[in-house]
């Protein structure tokens, strides 16, 4: 079964419900990031769905997570580059690595993105003032 990360704006006229924005399946680091720092609610069962409100300071913290992984990522690519002189298994890791800080920077600029929605939320010319998130 599948799982979606879903984003929802929130426009200002009052009693309206969340727009759909853009949702993120379970395999992609996006989905991953945000599920496993921000504990993201569950859409719930019936007419009553659950959120979680997004602001800065969370998006921020998966922001540093990826951050902080990417990081590790290139220290440990780095380190077998200076090992590898010619060694096929050593060279197929500094590969690897760097296809995994490929699509853990993706994923950055995706959560980027997202940050900048959630600021453009506060500023009082925006058509939205808030945005969520939910998995299912």
């Amino acid at each position: 079964m599948s799982s979606y990360l879903t984003f929802y704006l929130v426009p200002k006229a009052e009693d309206s419900k969340p727009l759909d924005l853009i949702s993120y399946s379970r395999n992609t680091d996006v989905y991953q990031y945000f599920d496993e720092v921000l504990h993201v609610a569950y859409i719930g069962i019936g007419n009553e769905k659950q959120y979680t409100e997004l602001n800065t300071s969370k998006v921020d913290k998966v922001l540093e997570e990826l951050r902080n992984d990417i990081s590790k990522a290139q220290k440990r690519m780095a380190e077998y580059e200076k090992h590898a002189n010619g060694n096929t298994e050593i060279i197929e890791e500094v590969i690897s690595q760097k296809e995994y800080i490929e699509d853990l920077e993706w994923a950055l600029h995706k959560v980027e993105f997202i940050r900048d929605i959630v600021v453009e939320a506060t500023y009082s010319y925006c058509d939205y003032n808030k945005v969520l998130c939910n998995v299912d």
